[in-house]
């Protein structure tokens, strides 16, 4: 009885992982930060998004890990799991997505650390740096954009820091749609 508890409760994670990764990709698709706030609309810079708002929600999601350390686990499983059907679907074959995914799922955590040390911070200029560093990578930014995106950030931390953890565990994410212009 308890494997069978077990499986069911994966199939659970699992479904919730998913209905949490389309709201983050949704937010992370928006054309406001392509078009407005100067992130590049490529590979890169939509992986640079998804894991920009995966780490928002895995933050959030860690101030009550005891009842979310497995959804936050099949969420980031599901993430990798995306990434790899996307580059398969560009083409790339099992060696080169294996390398690819080995490869991104460091600059995730390179990400994670950077942009948790920046949220921590008072001082938004750490912030920035990260985000100028990770996001806009060697693209030019301009200071409005970079203001901007640390605003929009710093909005959506409030935000989901102020959403209910039963939200989360229902798969029922939603984004402050309040945005900096």
């Amino acid at each position: 009885m308890n494997i069978i508890k077990k499986i069911f409760s994966f199939s659970h994670e699992k479904k919730t992982a998913h209905k949490l990764y389309k709201s983050i990709v949704k937010q992370s698709r928006l054309p406001v930060f392509y078009k407005d706030y100067g992130v590049a609309d490529t590979f890169d810079g939509r992986f640079d998004m998804i894991s920009l708002h995966m780490i928002l929600v895995i933050r959030r999601m860690k101030l009550d890990i005891d009842q979310t350390r497995t959804l936050s686990q099949a969420l980031f499983d599901y993430m990798f799991e995306d990434f790899d059907l996307n580059l398969r679907e560009l083409g790339i074959g099992d060696m080169g997505v294996l390398h690819r995914v080995k490869k991104m799922t460091k600059a995730f955590y390179g990400r994670l650390e950077s942009y948790d040390r920046g949220l921590a911070s008072l001082d938004d200029n750490i912030l920035m740096a990260a985000l100028e560093r990770n996001l806009y990578r060697e693209n030019k930014v301009t200071d409005n954009n970079l203001r901007n995106i640390t605003k929009y950030i710093r909005r959506q931390t409030d935000y989901l820091d102020q959403t209910n953890i039963d939200v989360f565990i229902a798969g029922e994410l939603k984004f402050n749609p309040e945005l900096v212009e």
